[in-house]
C-alpha cells in the first residue's frame, strides 16, 4: 500500500473507482437493473470521491469504493421509490413545481465556482476587496464606506465595479488567464 500515501486520497478512490469500472457497474446494476441508473451511480460516486474523501487513506481503497457503490445503489432506489413520477415538458414547468436540480454534478460545479470567486477576490488589493465584501455581502451603503476610507463615492463605485467584473471574469474565462490584469489598477 505504499502508492497510498503519497497520493491524496480523491486520487487513489477515483483510480480505483477507474481501474475497475466494470466491476463497480456490475457492482451497481444488480442492484438498479439498469445500464444508465447505473451510469448515474458511478458518476457520484466519482463526484463524491473528488467532493468529500475521507482524512485517510482506507485500507482497502476496492472494498471502501464497492461500499460507495453499494450504498450509492440504495439511495438512489430509496430515492426512486418515494418519486411520484411527473413528465414536465419544459423548464418552466419544473420551476413552478418548485423543483430544482440536484445532482452531485450541479453542487460540484457551484463549489468550483464558489472556489474561483473566493481565489478571484483573494488576488484584490485589501482596500477594494474589503469595499465590494462590505457592500455586497454586509450591504454597507457605499457613501458610508466612502467616509470611513476617507476617499470619494465615486472612487468607491469604481473599486466595486472593478471588483464585480474581476470575479465576473474568474467564472467566464478562467482565473488563470486574467489574475494579472487587475494588480495593475
Amino acid at each position: 500500500m505504499s502508492h497510498c500515501t503519497s497520493l491524496p486520497v480523491c486520487e487513489i478512490l477515483v483510480g480505483e473507482l477507474i481501474s475497475r469500472r466494470k466491476l463497480h457497474l456490475s457492482h451497481a446494476l444488480k442492484y438498479v437493473g439498469r445500464p444508465d441508473a447505473a451510469e448515474d451511480i458511478l458518476q457520484n460516486t466519482a463526484l463524491k470521491c473528488l467532493s468529500s474523501p475521507p482524512q485517510t487513506p482506507p485500507d482497502s481503497p476496492r472494498c471502501y469504493v464497492s461500499r460507495m457503490v453499494r450504498n450509492a445503489a440504495i439511495d438512489y432506489l430509496r430515492k426512486h421509490a418515494r418519486e411520484v413520477s411527473t413528465s414536465f415538458e419544459e423548464e418552466g414547468q419544473l420551476a413552478r413545481a418548485g423543483t430544482t436540480s440536484l445532482c452531485g454534478h450541479v453542487c460540484l460545479e457551484d463549489k468550483q465556482e464558489l472556489a474561483a470567486v473566493a481565489r478571484a477576490l483573494s488576488r484584490l488589493p485589501a482596500r477594494k476587496r474589503d469595499a465590494f465584501l462590505r457592500h455586497r455581502l454586509s450591504e454597507v451603503p457605499q457613501k458610508r464606506i466612502a467616509e470611513e476610507l476617507k476617499v470619494s463615492r465615486a472612487l468607491i463605485n469604481v473599486m466595486i465595479k472593478q471588483a464585480d467584473r474581476h470575479c465576473a471574469m474568474a467564472l467566464t474565462e478562467g482565473d488563470a488567464a486574467y489574475g494579472a490584469q487587475f494588480f495593475a489598477q
